[in-house]
C-alpha cells in the first residue's frame, strides 16, 4: 500500500470517528428516551473503538483488503448519520396526542436503529480481526456482509492457492443461493478478485474462478455483459501469440471447460470477437505444438456444439480450409477433435438454410475441400469413432449435393449400409434417409441412384438383422416406396411382406412411421403385378397359418363333428374361422380375398380331414 493510499484511508477513518463522537454527544445532551440513548451510546462506542484501532493499524506494514474496508466503513457512515437523526427526535413535545404518537415512532426507529449497528458491529469486528491476531475469534459470520467480504478477501489474499479457491467455491455457492444482497457485494467487490484467481497457474484455480463469474453472470442479467467482458478478455489475453505456451494451453482448456459448463456465453460476442479468433489462430498456427493444437481444437468443439453464432465465425474466418488440412494430414486425438467441429457446423447447417446456403455453396473452395476430406474417411479410414462423425456430416449436407455428385456419395453410404460396425451402418441408413426425405429437391433423383446402386438388397438385408437400425431402415425403405420406379425392386426383394410385418411396437416408438408405413404399403400394393400378386398372396396366407397355425387348426377341429354329418353348408364356426384369417391379412388385394371367401364348404372339408 502506498503512503498516499494510507493517508486517504486514514482521513476517511477520522471522519468517521469525528462523526461517531457526535452522535455521542447529541447522546449525553439528550434528556428523553435515556434508557435506549444508553444502549445507542454503548454500540457507538463499541464502533468507534474499532474504528480507531483500524486506524493504528494503518501505522504498520500489514496488507489491507481495501474493497472490503471501504464497503463496511461506508455503510458504517450511513448509520451514524441516521443515529444523528434519531437523536435529534428525541425532543419533549407540547401537546398529549402528539406525545403518544412520538414516542411510538421514535421507539420503532431505535429498534431499526439497534439492528443496522448490530450488523455494522459484527462487521467491523471481522474487519478488525483481519489485522488483530487476538481479534480472530471475535467475528460472528451471520451477517451477509461478513460472509460475502471474508470469502472475497481470502480469494484476494487467502494464505494458500487451496484457501483461494475454496472461497471461489464458496462465492459461488453464495450466489446460487439467490440473495440479492450477496450478488451486489461479489459484483462489487468479488469481480477483481476472482478475475486476478484467473491468472494464477492452476487449471483448478481457473475452473472455480470461472464457475463463479459465469454463475454471477447468470443471475445478474443486467451486469452480466460487463462480467463476461471481463472474463473473456482476461482468458483471451492469455490465447495471444506473445503469451507461454503454458498460459495458451490453459487458456484453452478453460475455454472448453467454460463452453461445456455454461454454453448460454456462447451468444456474446466478445466470445467471437476474442476467443474465437484467437482459438483458430492458434490452431492454425504451424509452430502451435501438437498439445496446444489440441486443447484449441476441443475448446473450438465445445464452442460450436449449438452455437449458430460460433460456427458462422468459424466459417467466415479460415476455420474450415483449416479444418480441412488439420483432417487431412492430423491424427488420433487432433484429427477427431477437428471432424467433431465440422460435424457441429453442419448439423447447424442442416436446420439453418441461410447458413448452409453460405457456408456449403458449390463455389466455396473450402468447402470442397472439407467433404473431400469426409469422403475419403468414410472410404478408406477403417474407424468407427472418425467414420460415424463423418457420416453424420455428410448426411447433414443431404440437401447441398446436386444430383451427379449425390451419386458418389450415395455409392460410398451404400457401401457402409453392409459394414461390420452397427453403428457405422445405422448412420449410413440415416444419411440415405435424408437424401431422400420429402423434403430434399433431388429426392426423385437420389432414389433412383439408391436403387441403382443395389442398396435395396442391403437395406432388406440390414433390416432384418439389427434391431436398432430397424426403423432407420424402415423410414428409408417407405422413402423409396413413394416413387412408383422403385416398386418392382422392392417388392422382389420383400419389402412389402417386411413392412406388412413390422412389429407394431417400432411404429409405436417411432411415431414418423406411424404415417409412413401404411401409406407405403399402399402404394407397393397398387403397383403389384398379377404375379407378385398371387404370389404375394399366396405368401401372405402362408405366413398367417404358420404363425398363427395352432390357433386355427384348433378353432377349426372344434367342427369336425358338423363337418362329419355331411352338412352341405359350410358351418358357422368355418366361417368365424374365415373370418379371423382375413382379418389377419388385410393387405390381400380384393380380387384374391373374394377368391378366398368364395371356396366351397366341401373344399374346406377336404382341408380339415386332410389335416
Amino acid at each position: 500500500m502506498s503512503s498516499e493510499q494510507k493517508k486517504l484511508i486514514k482521513n476517511v477513518l477520522l471522519d468517521m470517528i469525528l462523526l461517531g463522537q457526535d452522535v455521542c454527544s447529541a447522546i449525553n445532551r439528550s434528556n428523553s428516551f435515556k434508557v435506549k440513548c444508553s444502549e445507542l451510546g454503548k454500540r457507538v462506542n463499541r464502533l468507534l473503538l474499532m474504528l480507531r484501532s483500524l486506524r493504528r493499524f494503518l501505522n504498520f506494514a500489514t496488507p489491507l483488503y481495501l474493497l472490503s474496508m471501504n464497503s463496511i466503513v461506508v455503510k458504517l457512515e450511513d448509520n451514524f448519520k441516521v443515529a444523528q437523526r434519531v437523536v435529534h427526535n428525541c425532543k419533549p413535545q407540547r401537546r398529549l396526542c402528539r406525545f403518544f404518537t412520538s414516542r411510538i415512532r421514535i421507539s420503532t426507529d431505535f429498534q431499526e436503529l439497534f439492528h443496522v449497528l448490530d450488523a455494522s458491529i459484527t462487521e467491523m469486528e471481522w474487519l478488525v480481526s483481519d489485522y488483530e491476531p487476538q481479534s480472530k475469534d471475535r467475528g460472528s459470520m451471520y451477517s451477509p456482509t461478513v460472509l460475502v467480504w471474508s470469502c472475497i478477501a481470502t480469494v484476494e489474499m487467502g494464505p494458500s492457492l487451496d484457501d483461494r479457491i475454496e472461497a471461489a467455491h464458496r462465492l459461488a455457492s453464495l450466489v446460487q443461493q439467490k440473495d440479492f444482497e450477496y450478488k451486489q457485494l461479489i459484483f462489487k467487490g468479488g469481480l477483481p478478485s476472482l478475475l486476478k484467481l484467473l491468472k494464477e497457474n492452476s487449471p483448478v484455480a481457473h475452473i472455480a474462478a470461472a464457475n463463479a463469474l459465469c454463475l454471477l453472470a447468470n443471475e445478474e442479467e443486467e451486469k452480466s455483459g460487463t462480467i463476461i467482458k471481463e472474463l473473456i478478455h482476461t482468458i483471451a489475453s492469455r490465447l495471444s501469440r506473445t503469451s507461454s505456451r503454458c498460459d495458451q494451453k490453459q487458456a484453452a482448456d478453460l475455454v472448453a471447460d467454460i463452453a461445456e459448463r455454461n454454453p448460454e456465453l456462447k451468444r456474446y460476442h466478445f466470445m467471437r470477437e476474442e476467443a474465437v479468433w484467437r482459438l483458430v489462430i492458434l490452431l492454425s498456427y504451424q509452430q502451435s505444438p501438437l498439445e496446444l493444437k489440441i486443447s484449441c481444437s476441443k475448446a473450438l468443439w465445445k464452442l460450436a456444439q449449438g452455437s449458430v453464432l460460433i460456427c458462422k465465425t468459424l466459417t467466415e474466418t479460415k476455420g474450415m480450409r483449416c479444418l480441412a488440412e488439420l483432417v487431412a494430414k492430423e491424427q488420433d486425438e487432433l484429427r477427431f477433435n477437428c471432424i467433431m467441429i465440422i460435424k457441429e457446423i453442419t448439423t447447424i447447417a442442416e436446420s439453418d438454410i441461410r447458413f448452409r446456403r453460405s457456408a456449403f455453396t458449390s463455389s466455396s473452395p473450402a468447402a470442397k475441400a472439407l467433404i473431400c476430406e469426409l469422403l475419403r474417411i468414410i472410404k478408406e479410414r477403417d474407424d468407427a469413432k472418425l467414420r460415424v462423425p463423418a457420416i453424420k456430416s455428410i448426411g447433414s449436407l443431404a440437401r447441398s449435393f446436386s444430383d451427379r455428385k449425390g451419386r458418389v456419395i450415395i455409392s460410398l453410404l451404400i457401401a457402409q449400409l453392409g459394414n461390420t460396425d452397427q453403428e457405422v451402418a445405422m448412420e449410413a441408413a440415416i444419411a440415405l434417409r435424408k437424401f431422400v426425405s420429402t423434403d430434399n429437391y433431388l429426392r426423385s433423383e437420389h432414389s433412383e441412384s439408391i436403387v441403382k446402386f443395389d442398396g435395396v438388397q442391403l437395406l432388406m438385408k440390414l433390416v432384418s438383422e439389427d434391431t436398432k437400425a430397424q426403423p432407420h431402415v424402415l423410414a428409408l425403405i417407405c422413402y423409396l416406396a413413394q416413387h412408383d420406379t422403385n416398386s418392382n425392386v422392392l417388392i422382389n426383394a420383400g419389402a412389402l411382406t417386411a413392412l406388412q410385418t413390422t412389429d407394431p411396437e417400432v411404429i409405436t416408438e417411432h411415431p414418423e412411421l406411424e404415417t409412413l408405413v401404411p401409406h407405403a404399403i399402399s402404394r407397393l400394393q397398387f403397383n403389384l403385378t398379377e404375379d407378385q400378386l398371387q404370389t404375394d398372396s399366396s405368401t401372405g396366407i402362408k405366413q398367417i397359418i404358420t404363425e398363427q397355425g395352432i390357433e386355427v387348426v384348433d378353432t377349426v377341429r372344434r367342427g369336425l363333428k358338423l363337418l362329419s354329418k355331411g352338412d352341405s353348408k359350410t358351418p358357422p364356426i368355418v366361417t368365424r374361422c374365415i373370418k379371423r384369417i382375413l382379418g389377419a391379412i388385410p393387405p390381400l388385394k380384393s380380387k384374391r380375398i373374394q377368391q378366398f371367401l368364395n371356396l366351397s364348404a366341401w373344399n374346406w372339408q377336404y382341408y380339415v380331414w386332410t389335416a
